[in-house]
């Protein structure tokens, strides 16, 4: 695992640690875009990273923590959602390569 995704753990780790210590809910919307930011910038830092790939993944897990977070859908739907999104990034159409014609 490359030292960036480590940093971005880390960041994560930190923002649900400040999540346990905030009570509004909005401040947790923030917090988790904050972790976004710092993943962006983090990620722009890293020449031999995906920027793409890396940020689609990243938004869609923000995005479902926010959908959590406010309470618009559940926590377990918002586990299997998160689930589903790692199963696409990972096995699902690489638009890396290019179509020959």
């Amino acid at each position: 695992m490359n030292q960036t995704w480590f940093k971005i753990l880390a960041a994560m780790i930190i923002g649900s640690m400040l999540k346990y210590l905030v009570f509004s809910a909005l401040a947790w919307v923030f917090i988790d875009l904050a972790v976004l930011g710092v993943a962006y910038l983090l990620l722009r830092r890293d020449p031999f990273t995906d920027m793409r790939h890396s940020m689609l993944f990243l938004g869609g897990l923000t995005a479902v923590n926010v959908l959590v977070d406010l309470g618009i859908i559940g926590g377990m739907i918002g586990n299997l959602v998160l689930l589903a999104l790692l199963a696409y990034m990972m096995f699902g159409r690489d638009y890396t390569r290019r179509r020959r014609r």
